[in-house]
């Protein structure tokens, strides 16, 4: 299964990562500065098979932090969420290291 993570600049400091898995888009990953790029992409690696059937499942995927619950939200185009990101896949932070 090949996972390929495209950066798109979207303003002096933040970066869109679209998800590529096996040649088809699956959607959004968290918006990041350029410190944290390679950080996520081990993410989404570590997500992979999670990701992709959610994807198959209900479509195009967003993922956001969110702040308040202390998790990676795995949403629907139109913002339902569908699933969480395991912690067991996150990585460090480029500030924590």
């Amino acid at each position: 299964m090949s996972v390929l993570v495209r950066a798109e600049s979207i303003g002096r400091k933040l970066h869109r990562l679209r998800m590529i898995i096996d040649g088809t888009d699956i959607g959004e990953y968290e918006r990041s500065q350029e410190a944290d790029i390679d950080r996520k992409k081990a993410e989404i690696v570590a997500a992979r098979k999670l990701l992709l059937s959610l994807f198959r499942k209900h479509g195009e995927l967003c993922v956001r932090w969110v702040g308040k619950g202390r998790k990676k939200s795995v949403r629907r185009a139109d913002g339902v969420e569908v699933g969480e990101i395991p912690k067991s896949a996150w990585r460090t932070p480029s500030w924590q290291k």
